[in-house]
């Protein structure tokens, strides 16, 4: 499978993943503080920590929305834009009708979008295993602290 990817491209690959997982901690990160915001409202003695986790709840959501964003923008990287050398070396018979622009710039608009979702949904993926392994390890009696 990564031979057919290309050389060029499985970099790209490696940090578009890794911008996912990234995205998931993020989130992670982000509910956690969202968590302890709801749980020290009202209580004196965090009130100075309330605005300061209100800023990173901010910082942790945006990140977690814009790396699916730019992990998606990666995923295109790398991709050939023409035909590989053996199509070209052939005489083609049969000839396809003439795309316009218009709608070339959709297909790449639907493309790109498609891999946001691809994306976001890894990004998810990669929080419910984060979650079950944690899980899976309490029930086990092992905790982090």
């Amino acid at each position: 499978m990564l031979q057919s990817l290309g050389r060029n491209r499985l970099p790209w690959l490696i940090l578009a993943i890794a911008l996912m997982l990234a995205s998931a901690i993020c989130g992670l990160l982000y509910m956690d503080a969202e968590g302890k915001i709801s749980g020290w409202i009202g209580l004196h003695e965090y009130e100075g920590f309330v605005a300061r986790l209100q800023w990173y709840a901010r910082l942790w959501s945006s990140l977690a929305v814009i790396f699916p964003f730019l992990a998606a923008l990666l995923l295109g990287f790398g991709k050939g834009a023409g035909p590989s050398h053996e199509e070209t070396s052939r005489p083609s018979v049969i000839t396809g009708p003439e795309v316009s622009h218009e709608w070339t710039a959709v297909t790449a608009i639907l493309t790109y979008l498609l891999r946001v979702g691809i994306s976001a949904l890894a990004s998810l993926a990669f929080i419910v295993v984060f979650i079950l392994v944690v899980s899976l390890l309490e029930k086990l009696g092992v905790r982090a602290h």
